[in-house]
């Protein structure tokens, strides 16, 4: 199958800086963060409970399964600009990160899922339609100073918002029965910084007044939108933030780690590794290019093209933090698992039989006394990007075993949480590239 060939992220963020001009007040430079919330975190509105260490791991797999489907849908050609007609199989159990943001005057907190796949920024409003439960008052845009409906005139009324009766309205749909709708709207968002919090006007979201079928349960009042498509919290911010962010995933299951923008963006941390930033054919994600993968000091071979994206939206290399587990796609998975066992035997592990229980293929008796897990280096354009032992595995020395922390799926390959972890990440959408280095995470929470 043809692949195709990515476009800088420049020029699709031109169309966007042309789009978005007239709804910023300012261009002035600004720094703040937010703080993600891991859904192991009892901080996170989606907490599970206290679980055991094989439950977290679980669901870490389940999530990540569920979240290759729902990459799928998002990673069409022109996805962004169908939300209507693509069904999006997420649910809150789908969603590894939650943040708290605040809307309107006076500021209102909200808890939304962060969603790095989807574009839309939309959170519940009164007066409801139909609302799903949430135990945390729900917006109401009429007792804000600041808030303003997108008019059917407005440049910024096109896909995936339309006018239908004289208003600018969306309809997002995600699986059966889950379905968001309501007006296209602008408002005042407020985002902490050190001394209390920055205000920036007129960003442009869903004020949703009309769901059906969700069930998150809790203060969860909507989602977060944060890929590269133009709504999202991302590109809208693109000029205030100067086109940087970054974040570093506290290693701990249960930790919270922080994502800065702008001034705040860690962006002075000298000996990063750089790659370029893939977007093609306007695919929302975040795309980087994968040339080969080593274990240890053992360089896996792969057929050519075997990470190239192709025409029908499969295959590439997406980064992305709503995925805990590391995915590659099926073809190489089989090529690289193969290896991974015949160096993991080498080394003496006797491996253990597959059975239905087991969340991932590749496991191996545990003793203790073995301390040579190889690592795992992704040879991307221009950079090697290096997963420590400690992040390749799950080591469970209650059931005797640890596990390859690697999963497969017929079409994508996608470098999760877990993998990112202990690792600065910067996106500069000005090159566009990423840059990253080791770091101990857990010094920068702050």
């Amino acid at each position: 199958m043809a692949h195709v060939q990515a476009f800088p992220l420049a020029i699709f963020f031109s169309y966007f800086s042309v789009l978005f001009l007239t709804h910023f007040t300012s261009s002035e430079s600004t720094g703040f963060s937010l703080k993600l919330i891991p859904i192991f975190s009892p901080e996170s509105p989606l907490y599970p409970g206290n679980l055991s260490q094989s439950e977290r791991i679980h669901k870490m797999f389940e999530i990540s399964k569920a979240r290759a489907n729902y990459m799928a849908s998002m990673s069409k050609p022109n996805a962004f600009q169908e939300l209507e007609d693509i069904h999006l199989p997420m649910a809150k159990q789908d969603l590894f990160y939650s943040v708290e943001v605040n809307i309107g005057t006076p500021m209102k907190p909200q808890h939304l899922l962060f969603d790095t796949a989807s574009s839309l920024v939309w959170t519940q409003c009164q007066p409801c339609i139909r609302c799903f439960d949430q135990t945390t008052p729900i917006f109401d845009p009429r007792a804000s100073t600041t808030y303003s409906e997108i008019p059917c005139n407005d440049p910024l009324c096109r896909s995936p918002f339309k006018c239908k009766n004289g208003k600018c309205v969306y309809t997002r749909r995600y699986h059966v029965g889950d379905v968001t709708r309501g007006l296209a709207s602008m408002e005042t968002f407020a985002f902490p910084v050190r001394n209390g919090f920055t205000s920036i006007p007129r960003l442009a979201f869903g004020c949703s007044n009309d769901n059906s079928g969700f069930a998150f349960g809790g203060k969860i009042s909507g989602i977060l939108g944060f890929n590269a498509s133009p709504l999202s919290l991302s590109s809208q911010l693109r000029n205030r933030i100067q086109g940087l962010f970054s974040y570093c995933l506290v290693r701990e299951m249960e930790a919270t780690s922080v994502i800065k923008f702008g001034r705040d963006a860690d962006v002075r941390r000298r000996g990063l590794e750089t790659t370029p930033i893939l977007l093609p054919d306007l695919r929302p994600n975040f795309y980087l290019h994968l040339l080969e993968i080593s274990i240890g000091r053992h360089i896996v071979r792969f057929p050519p093209g075997a990470f190239d994206i192709m025409r029908d939206g499969t295959g590439g290399f997406i980064i992305d933090t709503g995925t805990p587990v590391t995915i590659i796609r099926n073809g190489p998975y089989q090529t690289l698992m193969q290896r991974y066992d015949q160096i993991l035997r080498s080394l003496g592990r006797q491996r253990i039989p597959y059975n239905a229980s087991q969340e991932f293929d590749y496991c191996y008796r545990y003793d203790s006394s073995f301390k040579a897990y190889p690592s795992m280096t992704f040879h991307l354009q221009e950079a090697d990007y290096i997963v420590q032992p400690e992040n390749m595995y799950f080591i469970e020395p209650d059931r005797g075993r640890f596990c390859v922390a690697i999963q497969d799926d017929p079409k994508y390959s996608i470098l999760g949480a877990w993998q990112q972890q202990n690792m600065l990440i910067i996106y500069d959408l000005n090159v566009p590239a990423l840059r990253f280095g080791s770091e101990n995470c857990a010094n920068g929470r702050q």
